[in-house]
């Protein structure tokens, strides 16, 4: 009986671990691939990704930041031009990403549960269409690389929305949920 019990409770945090990681999956990359290597992973746990801040130019993606929850990551890429914002809607997600690459990422294209497409470069290149593996999954964060002014490489990160209160309580503080 101990031994089962033992068993038990060693192979609990296992087998909810294992579910969480069938419920997530990765696309990507797309791109190149040289320079410095980047990921927004770990400010994913402020909250659902809320918005987007993308450089563009002619002919690249130059730049991108994302916001989670209320929570701006670095900047990847160039700093030097002017950006694109994009806000979601409460209880807006990102389900399905699109774009084109060669040595470098030339355009992203973000859709939305609510229907919605934001459109960033110029479409030229190798092209990718991408969904999570899984239902009732989406977009939670990014990783790629860059070098210098640009964008060379994206991949795409999915999994269960996480649950974020956007207001603040009563002491003026974030309502957090833990993942």
């Amino acid at each position: 009986m101990y031994v089962f019990v033992a068993f038990a409770l060693l192979t609990t945090p296992v087998l909810s671990s294992e579910i969480r990681t069938r419920l997530s999956s990765h696309s990507g990359e797309f791109g190149g691939g040289s320079g410095v290597a980047f990921t927004t992973s770990g400010l994913h746990l402020h909250g659902p990704i809320t918005g987007l801040r993308i450089r563009e130019s002619t002919s690249y993606i130059l730049g991108i930041q994302i916001r989670f929850g209320s929570i701006w990551s670095s900047l990847y890429g160039s700093t030097s031009s002017s950006y694109l914002e994009v806000i979601l809607r409460h209880g807006e997600h990102i389900t399905q990403v699109s774009g084109k690459y060669s040595s470098y990422v030339n355009e992203l294209i973000f859709l939305t549960n609510q229907g919605r497409m934001f459109r960033f470069g110029q479409p030229s290149g190798s092209c990718f269409n991408l969904f999570p593996l899984h239902s009732n999954t989406v977009l939670r964060y990014i990783s790629g690389r860059y070098s210098g002014s640009l964008i060379t490489s994206i991949g795409f990160h999915w999994d269960r929305p996480l649950g974020y209160v956007s207001s603040l309580n009563q002491t003026g503080v974030a309502q957090i949920p833990a993942p």
